[in-house]
């Protein structure tokens, strides 16, 4: 089987076309390299918003923790002596805790509050803890 060699050459008008398709492509690329990175700035700063979270909701859970331990006995002294541990305060930004003690009909409970400051809005944790309950016996 013989062929014969042929000279093809690629007319004009559709090397043109490949140029063009070529731009198109870079275009597109970049517009979805562009988006990558976008959404991965906004994912990272979600990130830390989460970790914030998760730091106060620990600290508030720690220390509704070792405000109940005592029971009634001496819990205005232990309210009073309440602040944010060190590590927690210099990773939440403004971060401020606030402790409540809370008496009514079903018991004492201790109310706590972590707040801190975030880009666009400020965020916090409340969490309550029972001390003593008034049982109510039929």
């Amino acid at each position: 089987m013989n062929r014969k060699k042929t000279n093809r050459r690629c007319p004009q008008r559709a090397r043109g076309l490949m140029q063009i398709e070529i731009v198109i492509a870079a275009l597109l690329l970049g517009a979805v390299i562009t988006g990558v990175v976008g959404l991965n700035y906004r994912l990272l700063g979600v990130a830390k918003d989460t970790k914030h979270y998760q730091l106060a909701l620990h600290e508030a859970a720690n220390q509704i923790g070792w405000l109940s331990a005592g029971g009634l006995d001496g819990l205005d002294q232990r309210i009073a002596q309440v602040k944010l541990s060190e590590d927690v305060a210099s990773a939440l930004p403004d971060g401020k805790l606030d402790v409540q003690r809370v008496d009514d009909s079903s018991g004492t409970k201790v109310l706590v509050q972590i707040h801190w400051q975030r880009p666009g809005m400020p965020t916090s944790v409340e969490l309550t803890g029972w001390v003593s309950t008034k049982e109510v016996l039929p």
